[in-house]
Formats: C-alpha cells, sequence, structure tokens
C-alpha cells in the first residue's frame, strides 16, 4: 500500500495534465470564435460595432497569449500546478466573458441583418 507522500506527486501531475487538458481545449475555443469574428457576417457596418469587434479580438488575442504562456509553464516539469490554478481561473473567466460577448455580438449580427432584408423588401 502506497503512503500518502508516495502518492502526492503523481496526484499533483494528475491535476497539472488536467489543468493543461482544460487550457489547451480552451485555446481550441479561443481560436475557433476568432475564426467567426473573421467570418463575413460579423463583418461591422457601422463605427460602433467596429470598436466593439476590434475589442473582442484584442481580447481574444490576449486570451491565447496567456493560455499559451501558462500551458508552457505548466509542461516544464520544475512548476508547481498551486502557482496557476489561480490564474487559470482567471482565464477561465476572462474566456466565459468574452465567449458572452462575442455570442451577443453575433446575434445582435444576424438580428441585424434579418430586420435589413426585411425593411428592403
Amino acid at each position: 500500500m502506497k503512503t500518502t507522500k508516495e502518492l502526492l506527486p503523481s496526484l499533483c501531475e494528475t491535476e497539472k495534465n488536467a489543468l493543461v487538458l482544460r487550457l489547451e481545449l480552451n485555446q481550441k475555443d479561443v481560436k475557433r470564435l476568432r475564426g467567426q469574428l473573421s467570418s463575413y457576417r460579423c463583418e461591422p457596418t457601422t463605427y460602433s460595432l467596429f470598436e466593439r469587434i476590434e475589442l473582442l479580438r484584442k481580447g481574444l488575442d490576449n486570451l491565447s497569449k496567456t493560455n499559451t504562456e501558462i500551458i508552457a509553464s505548466l509542461t516544464e516539469k520544475k512548476k508547481q500546478v498551486d502557482n496557476y490554478v489561480e490564474r487559470a481561473k482567471q482565464q477561465f473567466s476572462e474566456f466565459n466573458n468574452l465567449h458572452s460577448g462575442i455570442e451577443e455580438y453575433i446575434q445582435g449580427m444576424i438580428g441585424a441583418g434579418s430586420h435589413q432584408d426585411r425593411i428592403s423588401i
């Protein structure tokens, strides 16, 4: 039977791997959202929409950069998970906020497009 001290390193490694996996999945979602914002359907038609989409794009770029930094730090064998758990939680929270903002933007663009179609008919 293994003692707690023997299990602790593998538990820590498991937590680290789980955190890295979640961050990598989050990174894929960030890239997917960035692609959605690059779609012709999301082209801004007003200056305020242009400002908004640029703000969302910059937020996604910053999030992607920080995700990459955290993943790189965690994959180094010397790093402890405890140092990055809080930072990763912030990343997930920021991602959720950006995701909501992007969904609102896309829904607004779709709604505006269908409204314009009704007017021109």
